[in-house]
């Protein structure tokens, strides 16, 4: 099995420190620490580190982040120059971004792949993966602090679209020439990369949501810099509940800011309801959200229907590929009809009405119901055991439990790693490192249990 994540990290680290050396020629002493990846995200591959060098008769240190390409590719045109320019031009903005340096290096016979380094900002974000709905620093955090987070995250995407992107030369993302021509480039690559990765394999819903998408276009009344991936788990934030960076800028383009508002909200829903979890407390809503948006920016929000049919779209054709890889690689913890419905696909035709792609599986809530999740632990200080949830109270047991609606198998080390956090959930996932079977809907409620256990 192939994961994204298996690099060989010491070969990085010993290739890094001369790399380093050409760039800081007057450092002295470079060393870098073991490499480390991040928990979550498949759109491209990051390895965290600590750079220290002997400068000026000082010892100095920097936490940094490289940045690479992905193993499985999800784009046919993946642009590490394109992120890192944009980055580099909001520095000494109101909007905080990690700061890049030196430029993309393009020479592959370093690592393999082009790949670039950036600052390190202390902070903490929601998860993807566990949902944030149900596990993580949102989940912790009181009702108060949640909604502090929430607007917070808002208010950086208001300062996001009232930036000057034409004095920031962020004209490359794509000079609109005026009309919906950003609308119409916007459906043009989603529909070239649509094609790109279900090949000749059908994509009723995908395609229909194009069609009428096209059929609908409007007339931009603004355009402005959009982060393009503005969520939750694209933000740090500091113990308090305060911003502290965005990340992520490989979506970011020139258009219609609503299409921002959209994809936040679309985000947020995809992170509770779409998998029977619900929003907890203190979650601003929907209006609510949109009303704050429109005291902030003094702008009517309108056309918000329009994207909230492209905010699904944009995540379901990237999703496709995801399926397609996790697939390749033999991760089996998606149903069998995953690629034609989805929660995107889902959306898509209740947002349109049309009929369901499949069969929408029940949701099961853990307080209402009594399920087994079977832990198979292997190696060195494997056992069996599991775990009950009697309608919300856990009890654990030793041995194999009948018909569990879940098992987890995975070696034992890897299990305390997880628990320990020294091992991200997506990347035991994807590294193969920990095999899912079973009901992955009930499994995500269950996930503020399995960090206690």
């Amino acid at each position: 099995m192939v994961s994204r994540r298996l690099a060989d990290l010491s070969e990085i680290q010993s290739k890094l420190i001369p790399w380093f050396q050409e760039k800081m020629p007057q450092a002295q002493n470079i060393s870098v620490s073991e490499l480390r990846p991040p928990e979550g995200g498949f759109s491209s591959e990051s390895f965290l580190f600590d750079l220290s060098w002997h400068e000026a008769g000082q010892q100095r240190s920097q936490g940094m982040v490289l940045r690479r390409p992905p193993h499985l590719p999800l784009f046919p045109d993946y642009d590490l120059r394109r992120q890192f320019l944009v980055m580099q031009r909001l520095q000494g903005t109101n909007v905080p971004v990690p700061r890049v340096y030196w430029q993309v290096e393009q020479d592959e016979s370093m690592l393999g792949t082009p790949f670039y380094v950036m600052d390190r900002i202390e902070g903490i974000s929601p998860p993807d993966y566990p949902l944030y709905h149900s596990y993580g620093a949102y989940f912790d955090a009181s009702p108060e602090k949640r909604a502090k987070m929430w607007w917070g995250c808002l208010d950086y995407i208001v300062k996001i679209h009232k930036l000057d992107w034409r004095s920031l030369r962020l004209s490359f993302l794509g000079a609109p020439q005026g009309g919906t021509s950003t609308l119409d480039g916007l459906l043009d690559y989603n529909e070239s990369m649509l094609n790109w990765v279900k090949g000749d394999e059908p994509q009723p819903i995908l395609n229909a949501a194009i069609k009428w998408l096209r059929e609908n276009r409007y007339t931009l009344e603004r355009i402005t810099l959009c982060w393009g991936d503005c969520r939750m788990p694209n933000t740090l934030y500091s113990p308090d509940g305060d911003v502290v960076a965005v990340l992520d800028w490989e979506f970011a383009y020139l258009g219609d800011p609503v299409s921002d508002l959209a994809w936040f909200l679309f985000l947020d829903w995809h992170h509770s309801d779409a998998y029977g979890i619900s929003k907890l407390e203190g979650t601003p809503g929907k209006e609510e959200t949109v009303r704050r948006y429109e005291e902030l920016t003094g702008w009517k929000v309108e056309n918000l229907f329009y994207n909230e049919v492209l905010a699904p779209l944009r995540l379901g054709v990237p999703l496709l590929k995801v399926y397609k890889n996790l697939k390749q690689m033999g991760v089996t913890i998606l149903a069998e009809d995953a690629e034609l419905n989805n929660p995107c696909t889902q959306r898509i035709a209740s947002l349109l009405g049309l009929p369901a792609p499949g069969e929408k599986k029940e949701v099961i809530r853990v307080e209402d119901v009594k399920a087994t999740i079977q832990f198979h632990l292997t190696g060195p200080g494997g056992r069996d055991w599991y775990l009950v949830s009697d309608h919300g109270d856990i009890s654990t047991h030793e041995g194999n439990a009948e018909n569990p609606e879940i098992t987890l198998t995975v070696a034992a080390q890897d299990w305390e790693a997880i628990q320990r956090g020294e091992l991200g959930r997506t990347d035991a996932v994807v590294g193969g490192k920990l095999k899912i079977d079973g009901d992955v809907q009930l499994l995500q409620q269950l996930e503020s249990v399995l960090s206690n256990i």
